[in-house]
This record gives C-alpha cells, sequence and structure tokens, in this order.
C-alpha cells in the first residue's frame, strides 16, 4: 500500500497517437491520458557514445496509484523531463503500479 506521502511529484501520462501534418506526412504526437502523483526513483545510469556524440540514459522506477489503461507504449512527463515507459507492474491487488522508465538525457 502506497503511503499519500511517498507520491511526492506530479506527473502527466501521455499516450501516442499518430496524426498527419500540413504536407501530408505522418507525426507522432501525445495526448494527456491521465494526471497522476507519483515517487519517482533512479535505478542506473549509462552513458553510450553514438556517432561521437554521448547521449546518456537512466533507468527509474516509478510508483502510482493502480491506474487502468495504462501501457508501455506511452510515456510521462514530470518537471519538464520525458520519461518512457519500457514496463508496467501491477503491484498487489489492482493497490499500485511499478513502472520501469527510461529518461534519455541530450
Amino acid at each position: 500500500m502506497l503511503r499519500a506521502g511517498v507520491l511526492d511529484k506530479t506527473a502527466v501520462i501521455q499516450t501516442p497517437a499518430d496524426s498527419v501534418n500540413d504536407l501530408g506526412e505522418p507525426v507522432l504526437t501525445y495526448s494527456t491520458f491521465k494526471t497522476r502523483r507519483i515517487a519517482l526513483l533512479p535505478m542506473s545510469g549509462n552513458e553510450q557514445i553514438n556517432a561521437m556524440a554521448t547521449q546518456g540514459t537512466v533507468m527509474h522506477r516509478i510508483r502510482l496509484r493502480y491506474t487502468a489503461g495504462l501501457k508501455p507504449k506511452m510515456r510521462l512527463t514530470c518537471e519538464g523531463r520525458t520519461f518512457e515507459i519500457v514496463s508496467v507492474l501491477e503491484r498487489g491487488r489492482r493497490e499500485e503500479h511499478e513502472l520501469l522508465a527510461v529518461e534519455v538525457v541530450d
């Protein structure tokens, strides 16, 4: 059971949607799915050298109350940062979700 004080940040969960721009090209956009209180816990980090540019990735564990319809293809934004959801784990009997998410740092 999650205590209210643990959920110290507000996040917006977004779902991907395909749309078309003015030139008729497909564009991936996101729309708001839900706004939730979360606990954001960094897990690990590494750097990858790709095409002479260093790109850091950090894996996070995110805890929040159970949210029906939550899927790994979604993303989450919190405090100006974006996290791509890798997996969604249900804890308890629909009491909470634990997400594994990657933040890509440019």
